[in-house]
């Protein structure tokens, strides 16, 4: 067992490969659905839109309990590892880093590092797996973390979606408040601005258009000339997100390109068919 061990919540969805090769241990949210509470990792995508289909409102999401969080601590240390570093969704738009805080009070091994991704989804997933690699090739925790500020700052993380509605009634809308009412006449990108909150980039006229303009965005840092990494992700849409992966695969065969689906939870924030993109440096030199 390595001496730093990685914990991530359940909306940074890595791939279960990825999860596995490198050991990283995942805190699950909640969805809840009518009246039934799920862990998010324990309701398959299929499963949660299924039963969308049979209530009259939106699910609703919460954040990891801090037994949760103790638990997962606690595990690792009796697993061997010296210390932990805890990744989560931004505490702008969720209590779920405040859980973890809490549950630090609790653990019997206070070497735990905390860190804000001020962001969600792949913005999160990304980091995660950036953490769990470095973890892996024997750097320590304190390492790790400075590791992760600056590759925070070269994270970008752009989406697109059908609808705000999901977003205005979860109160997880931010700077996006303004477009209310707006979507007819427009596609809006967005993203997590400095202080992790969700927020517009720019407003275009259509999906092709929207893709187009975020493709912009990955053009440009690719100027440095250094290799990205780069994570497609999708909300229950499977063929267009292959589509736009094997569409950036073509374009930047040098780069690496995966597929993601956003969960449950995600899925409740920002609705079905939204899809983005996570860019960064990959490998950091």
């Amino acid at each position: 067992m390595r001496k730093t061990g990685i914990v991530m919540d359940s909306t940074g969805y890595l791939t279960n490969d990825i999860v596995k090769q490198f050991q990283i241990t995942i805190v699950p949210l909640s969805v809840i659905i009518g009246t039934e509470t799920f862990s998010e990792t324990e309701l398959s995508n299929e499963q949660y839109f299924e039963k969308l289909n049979h209530i009259n409102s939106l699910s609703t999401t919460s954040q990891p309990s801090v037994g949760a969080f103790l638990e997962a601590y606690e595990s690792l240390y009796s697993q061997g590892v010296e210390k932990i570093i805890s990744l989560h969704l931004s505490s702008a738009i969720s209590g779920t880093l405040r859980s973890a805080q809490m549950a630090i009070e609790l653990a019997s091994n206070k070497k735990i590092y905390l860190f804000d991704c001020q962001s969600s989804a792949l913005g999160l997933g990304a980091l995660a797996w950036a953490a769990a690699e470095w973890a892996e090739n024997g750097l320590d925790a304190a390492e790790i973390m400075q590791n992760l500020k600056s590759l925070k700052e070269q994270t970008e993380l752009y989406f697109i979606v059908n609808t705000l509605e999901n977003l205005r009634r979860g109160g997880r809308i931010g700077g996006a408040a303004a477009l209310i009412g707006t979507l007819l006449q427009i596609k809006p990108i967005l993203y997590f601005n400095q202080q992790g909150q969700i927020d517009v980039f720019d407003k275009v006229r259509s999906r092709s258009r929207a893709w187009q303009r975020v493709l912009d965005e990955l053009t440009r840092a690719m100027l440095s000339g250094r290799r990205f990494r780069i994570c497609v992700m999708h909300v229950n849409i499977p063929k267009e997100g292959e589509e736009l992966m094997e569409e950036l695969k073509s374009r930047y065969p040098e780069h690496e390109v995966r597929l993601f689906e956003a969960g449950a939870v995600i899925a409740t924030h920002v609705g079905t068919g939204a899809f983005g993109l996570v860019f960064h440096p990959w490998p950091i030199e």
